[in-house]
């Protein structure tokens, strides 16, 4: 009974922390970050070089919700709009992972459809054959399915205190997220420039989100 009890206690004490990171999520994006907005968006797609690192989102507080909450929680409020990713194949198109699998899309739905763009590039890649590769390597998963798991880890993960971040940090965790031909959108970017021998981080890219390439010392933001 004893063991019950301790258990419950723990159970409660869990459940109230995450009600607390969801409270202080709410007060950093629906009060604080109202007043944020993000001033220099691209919206000449001739800055674009192949293989760059697309993310957009968008002014609104209400869009995409989940993903503000997460970025307004594990980063600074003025990097809650960032939530989808894509990569900049050429001649105005992208790669990117969404719900209905992976595909390659027009820069201008985003562009013309009220959506806030901005892009990173590799500091250190400068021959073309290696970001052909990385873009061979999207090219290859299209028609494959949307990561969901990874996607639900993730955004569940950024509600837990820290102290119990080994939760997702085991085998039976990574397993279920990191399933094969099945990505979600920074995780297709991530696994695309590891395919190539030239990993941009030391996660496995379930573990990354959008707005984690934002400073990433590997990449540089694109100028407008």
């Amino acid at each position: 009974m004893f063991i019950f009890y301790f258990l419950w206690i723990i159970l409660k004490s869990f459940l109230w922390l995450i009600c607390f990171a969801a409270i202080v999520g709410v007060i950093r994006l629906f009060i604080i970050g109202i007043f944020k907005r993000y001033e220099k968006p691209i919206t000449d797609i001739s800055v674009l070089k192949k293989g760059d690192i697309i993310l957009t989102g968008k002014q609104n507080v209400t869009y995409s919700i989940p993903i503000q909450l997460s970025n307004v929680l594990t980063r600074k409020v003025k990097h809650r709009f960032w939530t989808h990713a894509a990569i900049y194949r050429g001649d105005g198109m992208l790669w990117e992972a969404q719900p209905k699998g992976i595909i390659e899309r027009n820069i201008k739905d985003y562009l013309d459809g009220g959506f806030i763009v901005r892009a990173f590039r590799h500091k250190y890649i400068r021959d073309e054959e290696i970001i052909n590769k990385v873009l061979d390597f999207c090219s290859k998963q299209e028609g494959r399915p949307y990561g969901f798991f990874g996607l639900g880890f993730f955004v569940l993960s950024s509600f837990m205190p820290i102290s119990f971040n080994f939760l997702f940090n085991n085998w039976i965790v990574d397993k279920l997220c990191h399933m094969d031909n099945a990505y979600f959108c920074s995780e297709l970017i991530v696994d695309a420039f590891k395919d190539t021998g030239y990993p941009i981080s030391p996660y496995d890219g379930w573990r990354v989100k959008p707005s984690d390439f934002i400073s990433n010392p590997l990449l540089e933001e694109v100028k407008v």
